[in-house]
């Protein structure tokens, strides 16, 4: 049977030749996936899926043949004439779609050490970068809830005297169910003089850190630049080179996160699972064997383990329910989990977390509170501001399905963070 194929004619951009090639294919990946789209009912995501699986042209493009090439002074412009195999796309579209379901994204910083004044400037960030999300049609959790979360964490962590940044970070990152994290964890700003001391200019660096929320993988730290900027208002100046930081380089922070979910595509989707009063490593060797022989799982797992408890980075390529259903299965056959009867506690995206049938975890009990809470505080956030029940217009942001009530434990944490300082400002007068 001959393969489905469709064909589209793109563009693309580059610096160079090679690069406007990728581009195009790229843009041709993209199309023919806005074909396969537009057939489909509902597709939640779209944006997400789309940036994630154009991010990869293998497997994707049968053959192409260049119609006109156009070298310019600053880029090079090509135009391609790409076959697209339909079969594989529409196959990793829906295995993605059934992953991904309602991703969300926070962008956030933590204010614990912060001065009072630079709080203005870190707010202004995260609503330009929230802006961005916003324009690419990705889900995130709106600034009035994100301060709201923050609050509700500063006090609990006073409460406990725990000032440990990773904890915060990824407790702030559960109560708001965002998958993941955006972390403005420094602004610097270098300040000069010119025409005599007359107009101040303004160059803004703001270093972000990107991480999966359901892993507690980093996805590196990535450096928005703006250009010199002046102004006879030095705030306005600030605040102008801040937007163009962002909107020059927010590219950066998509390609980071299209290119790890891409990667799902053909090497499985990362998972953690978490086990409470389950043994210790020794006792999850044989488990861990009978996972490697499954087809299913695939390339790095590692075992962590603290005494009673143990977690497990591994690689599968179905969704969250058929891993949890499968670990079950396997624990089954292993007679020392056998005797505990394994269950399923608590899903929070790609984090499983699993206990005897019968063991009481106070820390699972007491995160699911948290969680629910924090739901239906949402919940009743959006009744509020829904036009139907007030006139408040309505937030720009459209609420995303909720997820199963899960949550990451207060145990080991994510990759180290770097602490948040405050904006600093260096200066240098020019005439």
């Amino acid at each position: 049977m001959a393969q489905e194929t469709t064909t589209v004619e793109v563009k693309g951009v580059g610096l160079n030749r090679e690069d406007a090639l990728q581009d195009a294919l790229r843009n041709a990946v993209g199309q023919a996936m806005g074909v396969f789209i537009s057939s489909q009912t509902q597709v939640e995501n779209f944006m997400v899926l789309s940036d994630a699986i154009s991010s990869k042209t293998e497997g994707y493009i049968s053959s192409y043949k260049i119609v006109k090439e156009t070298p310019m002074r600053d880029r090079f412009e090509i135009l391609v004439e790409a076959v697209v195999s339909m079969s594989p796309l529409k196959a990793d579209v829906n295995m993605l779609a059934k992953t991904i379901g309602g991703i969300r994204f926070l962008v956030m910083y933590d204010p614990r050490k912060m001065k009072e004044e630079d709080v203005e400037i870190f707010n202004f960030a995260v609503e330009r970068i929230n802006e961005a999300l916003s324009n690419r049609k990705y889900r995130y959790i709106e600034s009035q809830r994100f301060h709201q979360l923050q609050k509700e964490a500063q006090n609990i962590f006073n409460e406990s005297g725990d000032s440990n940044e990773e904890t915060y970070v990824q407790q702030l990152g559960f109560k708001a169910d965002a998958q993941f994290i955006i972390k403005i964890s420094n602004i610097i700003v270098s300040q000069r003089s010119e025409a005599f001391d007359t107009r101040t200019a303004s160059k803004v660096t703001i270093e972000l850190k990107a991480y999966d929320n359901c892993t507690a993988e980093g996805l590196g730290t990535i450096v928005m630049e703006s250009d010199w900027s002046s102004g006879r208002d030095a705030k306005s100046t600030l605040m102008n080179g801040v937007s163009t930081a962002v909107s020059g380089n927010i590219d950066k922070l998509f390609k980071a996160f299209n290119s790890y979910v891409g990667d799902w595509v053909n090497n499985g989707i990362p998972y953690e699972l978490r086990f409470y009063a389950s043994g210790s490593y020794r006792d999850f060797r044989d488990l861990r064997n009978r996972l490697k022989d499954d087809r299913n799982f695939g390339g790095h797992m590692e075992i962590i383990s603290f005494d009673n408890y143990t977690k497990l980075n591994c690689v599968f390529k179905k969704r969250p329910d058929e891993l949890a259903d499968r670990i079950i299965d396997i624990s089954d056959e292993v007679p020392f989990f056998a005797e505990k009867e394994m269950d399923v506690r608590l899903i929070y995206g790609r984090q499983i977390s699993f206990a005897p049938r019968k063991a009481r975890v106070p820390e699972l009990e007491h995160l699911k509170e948290e969680y629910e809470k924090s739901q239906k505080e949402e919940s009743d956030a959006a009744k509020i501001s829904s036009p139907v029940e007030a006139k408040k217009p309505a937030q720009e942001v459209k609420p995303a399905p909720q997820v199963k009530p899960t949550t990451p434990a207060n145990k080991p944490t994510p990759a180290s963070r770097k602490t948040t300082k405050p904006v600093k400002k260096t200066s240098s007068k020019t005439k």
